[in-house]
């Protein structure tokens, strides 16, 4: 009867090995796994500073490259596409309630909502924020970011409430509109 190896009990080092020895190859690989970008672990900054935490959904990493089809006189066989705009969608981050992250978010919103009550003849200040991809083996490393330039809140919600459900996580949402992150 045949034996099964679970994966977690082969080391890396032993995995490159036996690979090497079955394809006639080389018998020395690296001691660990390549580094993967796990989704679970990003964080939020506005403008540089202020870090929104960590957060455990992020929707709405996506530009969309709009053109037109514009027939060619004689040309029958294909059209010419003319680029036109690029739309990005908004972001949705949704958490579980923590302190102190919560905090920093209402904070962040009561200014943008000072600024916008506030009379004035300016338009108030866009923002730029930051989503970057934290490395799982070294939290101070990032695999990969995106900086969205004219970052506005769209909306923000907060947990439903009700005394009989026990089991259910207080959750946030916010929702952010910007205007692109290919600048």
């Amino acid at each position: 009867m045949p034996t099964f190896v679970s994966p977690q009990m082969v080391s890396p080092t032993l995995i490159g090995k036996a690979v090497g020895a079955l394809s006639g190859g080389p018998t020395s690989t690296p001691d660990a796994y390549p580094t993967y970008a796990l989704t679970t672990r990003f964080r939020v900054t506005i403008d540089q500073v202020s870090s929104l935490g960590d957060w455990s959904s992020c929707k709405g990493l996506k530009v969309e490259f709009k053109y037109k089809q514009v027939q060619r006189g004689g040309d029958y066989a294909k059209q010419a596409l003319l680029p036109e705009r690029m739309e990005y969608d908004k972001i949705t981050l949704e958490r579980g309630i923590r302190q102190p992250d919560t905090d920093v978010v209402r904070k962040w919103l009561q200014t943008v909502a000072n600024t916008w009550m506030t009379p004035s003849f300016a338009r108030p200040t866009p923002y730029t924020a930051t989503i970057a991809l934290i490395d799982p083996t070294d939290n101070t490393k990032d695999l990969a970011s995106w900086t969205l330039s004219d970052v506005y809140p769209v909306s923000w919600s907060g947990p439903s409430l009700s005394a009989g459900g026990n089991d259910a996580v207080a959750t946030e949402t916010l929702v952010l509109q910007h205007g692109g992150f290919l600048q």
